[in-house]
This record gives C-alpha cells, sequence and structure tokens, in this order.
C-alpha cells in the first residue's frame, strides 16, 4: 500500500507508527559511510524534508522521536518546527567503527568480506573494529519498542532516524531474522520518505513502505554502491 488516507481514523489499531529517515548529506552525495559521525545537510536533503513536512502537514503526531546525530535531528526540526521532538540514543545509526568517514568504494577494496557480510550475509557478521554488532543495536530496538507499546492506545506518532537503523527496527517489527534483513537492506530507504506501520496488541503489520511520490529528489541507491 503506498496511499495515505490523512483523515482515516484510527478504530483499527492502538498505535500508528510513522518512520523516515534523515534527509540527504554531503557524505551521502560523496558516498561516504557514516553512522556515529555526521555531515551537513545538502540543498536537496533540505528540499525533501520541507516536502515531507508539506505532505504530513494535516496529519496529527502525539509523539515525535529523533536520534540526537544532528543530521537526524536538524531533518526534525524542518519538519516539525517549534513541535516537541523527543530526542532519545536508542535511536541512533549503528557505529560502523573505524569505516566511518570512508568511501564505500575504499572500504569494497580494502574490508570488501567484512563490509559483504554487513549487507549481504547479516546472520554471518561480527562487527566492523571499534563499531557495534547487529546483536547491540537490536537490542537497543527492544528497549525502545517497549516503551513504545506503553503509550495511550490511538497514539500517532513519528520516528526519525538513520539508514541502517531503520532497517533493524522495522524488521525487528515483522518479526524477521537476522538473515532475513537482506529482505530490506538491498536499497537505502530514501531520506524523507514515509513508512508506517501498525501496532495492535502486540502485532506489527506493514501498512506502506518508502512512499516516497511527493518527494522533488529520489536517490533509489543502493548500500553496496
Amino acid at each position: 500500500m503506498t496511499n495515505i488516507n490523512k483523515g482515516t481514523p484510527l478504530f483499527f489499531t492502538m498505535i500508528k507508527i510513522y518512520l523516515t529517515r534523515h534527509s540527504k548529506t554531503q557524505w551521502n552525495e560523496e558516498k561516504r559511510l557514516q553512522g556515529r559521525k555526521d555531515s551537513s545537510l545538502t540543498q536537496e536533503g533540505i528540499e525533501n524534508a520541507h516536502a515531507l513536512k508539506e505532505y504530513i502537514s494535516h496529519m496529527r503526531f502525539d509523539y515525535i522521536y529523533s536520534s540526537p546525530i544532528l543530521r537526524a535531528y536538524k531533518t526534525a526540526k524542518i519538519i516539525f518546527d517549534n513541535q516537541n521532538i523527543i530526542q532519545d540514543n536508542r535511536l541512533m545509526e549503528m557505529n560502523f567503527g573505524i569505516f566511518e568517514g570512508q568511501k564505500i568504494t575504499d572500504i569494497l577494496k580494502e574490508n570488501h568480506d567484512l563490509y559483504y557480510q554487513l549487507w549481504h550475509e547479516p546472520e554471518k557478521f561480527t562487527c566492523i573494529p571499534e563499531g557495534e554488532s547487529y546483536g547491540q543495536v537490536i537490542e537497543r530496538v527492544h528497549s525502545f519498542l517497549k516503551d513504545i507499546q506503553q503509550l495511550p492506545d490511538h497514539s500517532q506518532i513519528m520516528i526519525i532516524t538513520h539508514g541502517m537503523y531503520f532497517i533493524v527496527l522495522l524488521a525487528t517489527m515483522l518479526g524477521l531474522e537476522k538473515k532475513e534483513f537482506v529482505k530490506l537492506n538491498q536499497k537505502v530507504v530514501d531520506g524523507c520518505s514515509l513508512t508506517c506501520v501498525l501496532y495492535d496488541h502486540g502485532v506489527y503489520t506493514l501498512d506502506f513502505y518508502n512512499e516516497c511520490s511527493f518527494l522533488p529528489h529520489i536517490a533509489n541507491e543502493s548500500f553496496s554502491k
């Protein structure tokens, strides 16, 4: 499903969860791995954030959560102006350790097997030196979702996070095992696209994924580049 009926009442679910990824950055443009390190939003990224702001302008959000990493938080601030944005460390991007700031092409030349496992064989991946394992990210996801599940019935929330964290968060919601992450991670979810998951009595259901028809700039890139 890709269309949004902004006036649909929430009779069918306890909590409606919208997800987006931070908008395009300078390092995205340079095809560098970011992780916990950061770079500024590009003009295209700023324009996409304003487009998402307009697209959801008639929707209500009871809670807005953002990664505190600046590229995500600045995206959130563009979309939601002076509304209350809850910064949550559990939404930070996966720590890519010594790979952060490096161009993908250079990583593939020097550490091909480890980078390949990260995206194509996640069940075999351990961690990048000085970085996080999938297990550590999954632990953060579970902790965050436990709190989300305690929100009042019919809450509508927005989460602004990062590409890899987005994959792990959505995969965890949908009950995928690590080896099944490849169903989600071969394309980068577009910055400022919109995904919606419905939560009802312990069950998560994907409503729509990576809706980006409203964006002026669509990347549609692979992680492996």
